[in-house]
């Protein structure tokens, strides 16, 4: 009887433990201008939120911070830049130094380079980005406290419409100069859970469909309708994006799988419609 007590505390402590450890995490809370939670709205700003959770860390210990994430592409998809923001909470904290670096990697392995004053992204020559957030006090008072449970940092990403199909991941970087995924103290430090990569396809439709001359935004105009005729009747270019030039889903909803055939006069007409007479609802990116 008494190994058997003995059995259950051991399994009470580890359960405990367990339970602690689990509350000491980095939480990607959500990304901006997606679609079905895993589609980039194409030629968009993408706002990543970042949660600090140190609900099982000791409350009277204080940490210093060094965490950093990359920014990259499996299957070749571009960027325009990559920004990082420390938000209020975190800022707020007092430190003595405050760290958001963006590092470029170009292609092959190798470290990171120099710190970029902005951030930078494929358009700038780097297949990877990578973002460090770090917090240093010299002050064993400050810091940043166990049980703090907050918003800290954004990670702005711009898409592109032509890498329609292609993906934009996040994930930890422990190779980012000072990236090294901790929050320390003096008497010893937390690595805290992270979910793991997440990836996003991109789209190049973005809300509603009818961006046909691709300058954006989710409400035509008169320039879309132009677009659209010059393709069909005048020799115009070839929209880039043909999800918004299928105005009335013909493609998707009557006649899969979509293909350049299905962009007709009738999708001029529903622009016009939409526009200058019965002003419909235009229909959401399929």
């Amino acid at each position: 009887m008494k190994a058997k007590s003995i059995v259950y505390s051991v399994l009470l402590v580890i359960a405990m433990c367990s339970a602690v450890l689990a509350q000491t995490e980095i939480t990607l809370v959500g990304i901006t201008n997606v679609t079905e939670d895993s589609v980039l709205a194409g030629g968009q700003s993408h706002v990543i939120s970042l949660r600090y959770d140190l609900s099982g860390a000791p409350i009277d210990r204080n940490y210093l911070t060094a965490n950093g994430w990359k920014i990259y592409s499996p299957d070749g998809a571009d960027w325009l830049y990559v920004q990082g923001e420390a938000l209020p909470a975190f800022s707020s904290l007092d430190w003595d130094h405050l760290y958001v670096s963006h590092f470029d990697k170009p292609g092959g392995s190798g470290s990171f380079g120099l710190p970029l004053a902005n951030g930078g992204g494929n358009a700038s020559g780097g297949d990877t980005v990578g973002v460090l957030l770090a917090g240093i006090n010299s002050d064993p008072g400050g810091g940043l406290p166990g049980g703090f449970v907050d918003m800290v940092f954004n990670i702005e990403i711009s898409s592109r419409r032509e890498d329609a199909g292609l993906h934009i991941c996040i994930d930890t970087c422990r190779q980012v100069p000072g990236g090294s995924w901790e929050w320390a103290q003096a008497d010893g430090l937390i690595e805290p859970d992270w979910s793991g990569a997440v990836c996003w396809v991109v789209s190049c439709c973005a809300g509603h469909v009818g961006d046909v001359n691709g300058v954006g935004g989710d409400d035509p105009t008169i320039g879309d309708i132009s677009a659209l005729i010059d393709f069909l009747f005048l020799g115009g270019d070839t929209p880039d994006c043909l999800d918004e030039a299928d105005v009335n889903l013909s493609g998707t909803l009557v006649n899969p799988p979509l293909d350049w055939s299905d962009v007709t006069i009738s999708d001029a007409s529903v622009l016009i419609d939409h526009l200058f007479i019965d002003k419909p609802e235009l229909a959401d990116c399929p």
